[in-house]
């Protein structure tokens, strides 16, 4: 496990090192190419011009710019040129002797004066000689960083996306987990200053996991224990009913019989809920999407007849996919049951399944009432329910069927009928996601 800080700081301190002895390689080939140059033409033109004696014999100058050359002249002492050398520039006579500045010819120049008992001596040199030395000295000094930073910028990512791989795959693996899962997690290839963080995530889901496990088990034990005395309620009504009862009596006693048939269902769907939500699949069933809903279609068929609803399905081509049979049907169940409750005397519900190679869809649409759009948003919730009055239920049904879709990885939406009072329910089933039989 290394460390992101000294990996970074590690891998930053030899590539500037690296760019620095680039950088002074570079500045000091083209200083020392430029100053090779001028300073060659300038011992050859100081040698040309020391001295008594005939100037001409001494060859062609070096290859040199006539910026880089030195302008002298020498006097005598009444004042007659004796010598000249270097370019055709007549630079003024400087009164005082040494160095000094002077403009001439459009040009600046250093000047240089010197006299003798023989001779009066003037030597000046271009100051744009100079400058470009210099101009060649900050360019090969800042050359190599300019064209350093694209490289920085490709080494850093580099080393950077290096480094927090580990971080990635950890994110991936986490995103990957089902609560379920038991293990903890491996700082595996993560810097070392992200592992305290990783144990203190597996701290934190851990109880988070017991917290959840333990409302699981709450909600569970409690709908069971309440069963038991709800089902001996139950044969008890019906023996009540069954006997010879005055009419208002009979009523009283259908009332009791019907509520304790809701909260019969009630503890049912809450036991159903304490199964699903957040569990994961244990089984993987190869199911034919059209055929279960076919089964279940015609379970419903007594219901919809005592309701005066007409049942169909179309199912264009069959849909094979992996998963929990009895989880799944659950699902359909719920969904048919709505729509069947929620449809009036004389309406109708059809059940489709389509499959065009990618997504596989199962749609119920029924025509009922319908849901407010203010209340779309809630339907999903834990005993929200946005029915009608008159229309039984507990509030758990949808809540129970989007768990399962959640956990099969199926997007489950319901939508307003356009045109149309009522509902769709869709099932989309991405084929490329979703293991296939």
């Amino acid at each position: 496990m290394s460390s992101l800080r000294k990996t970074i700081i590690t891998r930053a301190t030899l590539l500037l090192a690296a760019i620095g002895l680039l950088a002074t390689a570079t500045s000091f080939g083209l200083v020392a190419y430029e100053m090779n140059k001028f300073l060659d033409a300038q011992l050859q033109e100081i040698a040309v011009n020391v001295g008594p004696g005939d100037r001409n014999g001494a060859g062609p100058l070096l290859e040199s710019e006539d910026e880089d050359r030195l302008v002298v002249r020498i006097w005598d002492r009444s004042g007659a040129l004796l010598h000249r050398a270097g370019p055709p520039i007549d630079i003024p006579w400087q009164s005082v002797p040494g160095l000094s500045d002077v403009t001439a010819d459009g040009q600046d120049w250093r000047v240089y004066r010197w006299s003798h008992a023989q001779h009066d001596i003037q030597i000046a040199q271009a100051w744009s000689a100079r400058h470009e030395i210099a101009l060649h000295a900050a360019t090969g000094a800042a050359l190599p960083l300019l064209l350093a930073i694209p490289l920085v910028w490709a080494v850093l990512g580099w080393s950077i996306s290096r480094t927090m791989g580990g971080l990635q795959r950890l994110s991936a693996e986490i995103g990957q987990r089902s609560v379920d899962a038991q293990e903890p997690l491996r700082p595996v290839g993560v810097p070392a200053e992200v592992a305290p963080l990783i144990v203190a995530i597996d701290k934190l889901v851990d109880r988070h996991r017991s917290a959840l496990e333990a409302q699981r088990r709450f909600v569970a034990d409690a709908a069971h224990e309440l069963r038991t005395p709800l089902a001996a309620l139950q044969i008890q009504a019906e023996n009540l009913i069954a006997a010879d009862l005055s009419g208002q009596t009979r009523e009283l006693a259908d009332e009791l019989r019907d509520g304790v048939r809701r909260a019969s269902h009630l503890a049912s769907q809450l036991l159903e809920m304490a199964r699903t939500e957040g569990a994961s699949i244990r089984k993987r069933d190869d199911i034919d999407l059209a055929a279960l809903a076919t089964s279940l279609l015609a379970d419903f068929y007594p219901l919809a007849e005592a309701r005066n609803v007409q049942l169909a399905m179309t199912a264009e081509t069959p849909c094979r996919f992996l998963g929990d049979r009895d989880a799944i049907g659950k699902l359909i169940a719920i969904l048919l049951d709505n729509a069947i409750r929620y449809s009036g005397s004389g309406g109708s519900v059809e059940l489709r399944v389509v499959n065009d190679g990618k997504i596989c869809a199962l749609e119920i649409v029924d025509d009922g009432p319908g849901i407010p759009e203010d209340a779309m948003p809630f339907i999903y919730d834990r005993f929200f329910r946005a029915a009608p009055q008159g229309v039984e239920g507990t509030g758990l049904g949808l809540a129970i069927a989007k768990s399962t879709a959640d956990r099969h990885g199926f997007r489950l939406m319901h939508q307003n009928r356009s045109g149309a009072t009522g509902i769709v329910a869709h099932v989309r089933l991405d084929l490329t996601t979703v293991p296939t039989a």
